[in-house]
């Protein structure tokens, strides 16, 4: 019998060509200047304040990058990407270090979310499905081999100089990091706007 697949995630990922020491560089001199960060999503760790595109002129190239990648996922939604166009709207820089970790979360009323590696890790990010579909799923008989039609969640690595993209409304999380090793990554929300004006 014939198998179809419809309402697919989306997650789009690459590697990029930007200086990653430099960003590295950048990421611990935020912090420094504010110790105390912000208290969101992370469960210990570091979270910086959100900024803005233009706030931080070292990362301009990184959020350059982004934001060309982000034309593909606007038109890989269909939109209309002759009126409208992607802009950048928060920013903020994570640093995990052992067993810290971020709590299962969305981010609300962006385009697409999205998280630049500073460095290599063993804690991946995850994504899940719509929790009440997957209640439905397991509830009805045990499930003997899981795939990509029945599986609660997927996850990606976190790899040095690698960007992962994703919808915004797409719940996820970071797994507790287990090495003695800071896991630094930048976060961000992508919106969309009609072109010519300012949000």
């Amino acid at each position: 019998m014939n198998l179809d697949t419809y309402f697919s995630t989306p997650v789009w990922w690459d590697e990029l060509d930007v200086d990653v020491d430099a960003i590295f560089k950048f990421c611990h001199q935020l912090k420094q200047s504010n110790p105390r960060g912000n208290n969101l999503s992370n469960a210990g760790g570091w979270q910086s304040k959100e900024f803005y595109y233009g706030d931080h002129p070292e990362l301009t190239p990184l959020l350059n990058e982004i934001l060309l990648r982000s034309k593909k996922c606007l038109s890989d939604f269909g939109y209309d990407d002759v009126n409208f166009e992607t802009y950048m709207d928060n920013v903020w820089v994570n640093i995990n270090k052992l067993n810290n970790y971020n709590k299962i979360h969305i981010h609300c009323s962006a385009f697409v979310s999205g998280a630049y590696y500073v460095t290599d890790s063993d804690a991946q990010i995850e994504f899940y499905r719509n929790f009440q579909e997957q209640y439905t799923i397991e509830s009805l008989a045990p499930i003997s081999e899981l795939n990509a039609i029945n599986a609660p969640k997927f996850s990606y690595p976190a790899r040095k100089n690698h960007l992962v993209m994703f919808p915004s409304w797409l719940p996820h999380s970071v797994e507790p990091n287990q090495e003695d090793v800071e896991r630094i990554s930048i976060s961000f929300n992508v919106r969309i706007r009609k072109k010519g004006t300012e949000r």
